[in-house]
């Protein structure tokens, strides 16, 4: 990977949708470099999928929050794969330190939030959990290079 794809790579993040004629000319080589170079990408798994970035609250979902789950003796990818379809549970982590996963929660409202706690927490391997609020979101990089 060189600097060019790292180029190629930024613009993509930040528009998915630009075409490769406009990648060309910002970038400054042709359109037809451009298609090889996003193939290979898309080819070695640099690229897994183009996507949209979806404003949360747009779609009526205020409330984001941060849980943390301590699962006590269970293996925190074979507690995970249970939580993986929780339409509310929008990102979903292993991690080291006090907990041993963390998700990160969207709902409509405080009642949705709530539910989706108790669903966590009547699970079988859940010892303990920690809820994070969001007040403001400051940074939201997810996607940069």
């Amino acid at each position: 990977m060189d600097q060019i794809d790292m180029q190629l790579l930024k613009l993509l993040t930040e528009d998915s949708r630009m075409s490769y004629t406009e990648l060309a000319e910002r970038i400054g080589i042709s359109e037809t470099a451009i298609r090889r170079r996003v193939k290979k990408l898309v080819d070695e798994k640099v690229i897994t999928q183009f996507t949209i970035k979806v404003d949360q609250e747009k779609i009526g979902k205020s409330i984001t929050a941060f849980v943390g789950v301590d699962v006590g003796g269970e293996i925190g990818p074979v507690a995970g794969s249970e939580l993986m379809n929780k339409e509310e549970i929008s990102e979903l982590y292993t991690i080291t330190g006090d907990f041993d996963i963390i998700m990160k929660v969207t709902c409509r409202t405080v009642k949705d939030l709530e539910k989706t706690i108790e669903f966590v927490r009547g699970m079988d391997f859940t010892q303990k959990t920690k809820t994070y609020v969001v007040l403001n979101k400051l940074k939201d990089c997810s996607t940069s290079i």
